[in-house]
Formats: C-alpha cells, structure tokens, sequence
C-alpha cells in the first residue's frame, strides 16, 4: 500500500480516538475509504491492518453498529465482506438524534427519581433540555439538507476553491 495511504489510515485511527470510539476503528474506516474497492473481505481488512482477528471482528462490528461500515455477502459466498455504509447522511444523524433524545429521556428520569433539588439536579435539566434542544435544531437543518443539497456542495466548493488561490 501507498506510503500517502498508509499515513491517511493512520490519520483516521488518531481522529476516531479523539471521538471516543477506537483507533483501530478509525484505520478500518480509513482502509475502506482508501482501498479503492466496493467492498473488501473480513480477511483483507486484517492483513492490511497488520491486526489480529479478535481486534478486527470487535472493530468492524464497531463500525457496522455506527452506521458508518455495512457488512455485504455476496451470492454463493460465504465470506463477509465490508464497505463504506451506503446510509444516506441525514439519516445517519438522524440515528444519533434519537439516541441523544433517549440520553435527555434517560438523564431526565434520573432527575425525576432525586429526592432533592441540589447541584446535580441542575446539571441534568440542563443536559436534558440542551440534548431535547439539539435534536430539534438538527432535524431542521437535516431537513434543509436534503432539499437543498446540491446547492450547498456547489456552494460549498466553490468558496473553498475560491479560498485556496
């Protein structure tokens, strides 16, 4: 493999860590973005990634459970074989606004089970209410998106192009 492509894989597994999920989550994310294959095998991950089968079962099942990989069979084949998910972006988002609703939910019935008003209970209706908030502020913008998508990467592009001459 390319020496610019290994470094790229590398770059993904320290991003990935700063986002709280693993470091070899974000090589594999980073391999199956740069591979420049529709889908590659459970055992070609591995080799590439020079990692033991234990790490990448746990990795990709990491992966598939974020939405951002989907495991593929093929007809005929018993393999399993991964790729970059095909899930559209906003319903991606989606996914992880329901689980900040069920997270407001969850902090919001912790505070309703305190006996006292305190410190604790300011915090959590905070938290909950932001986490409320946000997930409305983002299905709108979600929905913006999907209707106006190719303006804004033409938009988007184009002032980017615009910014690095």
């Amino acid at each position: 493999m390319e020496n610019e492509k290994q470094m790229y894989i590398e770059e993904c597994g320290l991003l990935f860590e700063k986002l709280g999920l693993t470091r070899m989550a974000g090589r594999a994310f980073g391999y199956l973005v740069v591979c420049d294959e529709d889908h590659v095998s459970f055992k070609q991950i591995q080799e590439a990634l020079k990692a033991s089968k234990g790490s990448i079962s746990g990795t990709m099942k990491q992966l598939v459970q974020t939405g951002m990989a989907e495991a593929v069979s093929l007809p005929g084949d018993r393999k399993t074989y991964y790729r970059i998910s095909k899930i559209k972006i906003g319903d991606m988002i989606r996914q992880r606004i329901s689980q900040f609703i069920e997270l407001a939910d969850t902090l919001q019935k912790g505070d309703d089970l305190k006996n006292r008003e305190d410190e604790t209970s300011g915090w959590l209706t905070e938290a909950s209410t932001f986490y409320y908030w946000i997930g409305d502020q983002l299905d709108g913008i979600i929905k913006t998106w999907e209707n106006e998508k190719q303006k804004i990467i033409q938009q988007y592009h184009a002032n980017k192009k615009e910014h690095s001459t």
